[in-house]
């Protein structure tokens, strides 16, 4: 299969295949199958941005200012296509609101607009793999298997066509951050990574890694190119918080945040995932430390953009071994291509990797009467009373006292929370961490035949 890679233009016909292939999946989720449950907030959004109000000047939007200012942009790209209804109320769904969802529901146009957009960001993270793979190891037909693995991975198309979430655009912007750095662009990095934190925090887990990257490779000239990086970075936060200051509304930016680590319904499980997040997460900084110790202390390559692959790939999946929400761990996955083909772990990894989508997968299922409504009231493929049956499926029928919703949702954790442990333990090995437990066995084997 990987012939179809080994030609040197990069849009042979096995990279057109997979760009083919890549859309369609995307194309054909996006029509039938959509998740409403942010979207329609960002409907209203993107009405009162259009109507000259602010970001945060009603109630319902709990994002940071950059997603907002992309949905300005969204809103836009609506109007020069001519998708002028975004979405309608349907009192037959009036009922679920009581459930956290949502009574309006998209429509097919908004819906297959959307899924365009983050085809963009889809498209642009596999080429900014593709071109970080062949950067480092020089090979065009690895960057290729690295290109068709990021493009082709269901629950990144699952994540923008059916749960219309925006991650895609995190994890880009993540990974161009390193783009830039290996290309000695540190301005642009620091841009690129202030950008990132202000769309979704979990790049920050980066920031130790590549201070001690640009540390080890800047030589004489660190200081000099750690201060442009903090200076792109500033520039490029204050340039994104200007509006939001002119308003008085920074503290309302931080909403993402708050509005989470308040939320919940107040059921042991909410309390439990609260004050376990409180417990873990202090535990996992700490793990992030010793790697950052590790790196710069003990860590010795003659090759440093390898090292820093190599380092923000642990970073990544340590910050990601408390199970995570299907869209967040999608900031994991170009760090763990790149890895797996840098470094030659695509057997090794290849079984972890598969559990963590089917973890994710399973996750994204705990909506799935909810990611069918679209498909229910515009398109008439579902009837009413078969979706209400199927609502009541997911959420009433119960399993050992618990809902289909709710065990779908702890199996895929669970499921998707093995994988990236598996893989943790995977690259931990690869990097030599474990030789000293097979040194032993192989110490007391010999011993005992003796």
């Amino acid at each position: 299969m990987m012939n179809i890679f080994d030609d040197q233009r990069f849009l042979c016909k096995g990279m057109i295949l997979v760009i083919v292939v890549g859309i369609a999946m995307r194309l054909f989720l996006g029509w039938i199958l959509e998740y409403n449950n942010d979207i329609t907030a960002w409907t209203t959004t993107m009405a009162n941005l259009q109507a000259g109000g602010g970001l945060y000047s009603m109630a319902g939007y709990y994002y940071t200012p950059v997603w907002g200012y992309m949905l300005g942009s969204f809103g836009e790209f609506l109007g020069l296509i001519g998708v002028d209804t975004w979405a309608q109320v349907f009192t037959e769904l009036l009922y679920t609101e009581d459930l956290t969802d949502e009574a309006a529901v998209t429509t097919v146009g908004f819906n297959m607009a959307l899924t365009i957009f983050y085809l963009v960001g889809d498209i642009l993270g596999a080429f900014a793999v593709y071109w970080l793979v062949k950067r480092v190891t020089g090979d065009v037909r690895r960057a290729k298997i690295g290109f068709a693995i990021y493009f082709l991975a269901i629950h990144l198309a699952m994540v923008g066509a059916v749960w219309g979430q925006f991650d895609t655009f995190s994890a880009l912007m993540a990974i161009l951050c390193i783009c830039l750095l290996v290309r000695g662009n540190h301005f642009l990095a620091g841009m690129m990574f202030s950008a990132a934190c202000l769309l979704k925090v979990f790049p920050a887990a980066l920031i130790l890694v590549l201070i001690i990257y640009i540390y080890r490779k800047g030589g004489d000239q660190w200081v000099r190119q750690l201060l442009m990086s903090i200076a792109g970075a500033a520039i490029m936060a204050g340039m994104l918080m200007l509006p939001l200051i002119m308003d008085g509304n920074v503290m309302d930016s931080m909403t993402f945040l708050t509005a989470r680590a308040e939320g919940g319904s107040g059921d042991m499980s909410d309390l439990i995932l609260k004050y376990s997040m409180l417990t873990i997460y202090p535990i996992l900084g700490v793990f992030e430390l010793i790697l950052a110790w590790y790196y710069l202390k003990r860590y010795r390559c003659e090759d440093e953009d390898k090292g820093l692959l190599w380092f923000s790939l642990l970073a990544m999946l340590v910050l990601f071994l408390y199970p995570s929400t299907p869209q967040y761990i999608l900031l994991l996955l170009p760090f763990v291509v790149v890895g797996m083909i840098v470094f030659d772990m695509q057997k090794a990894m290849a079984k972890p990797f598969i559990l963590m989508v089917v973890g994710n997968v399973i996750l994204m299922l705990t909506c799935l009467s909810m990611t069918t409504v679209t498909n229910v009231f515009y398109m008439g493929m579902i009837s009413f009373e078969d979706w209400q049956a199927l609502d009541e499926f997911v959420r009433e029928s119960m399993i050992f006292g618990f809902s289909i919703s709710r065990v779908l949702s702890v199996v895929g954790s669970a499921i998707q929370t093995a994988g990236v442990a598996w893989m943790t333990l995977v690259a931990l090995d690869s990097m030599g961490t474990f030789e000293w437990v097979r040194e032993r066995r192989q110490r007391k084997a010999a011993a005992q035949q003796d």
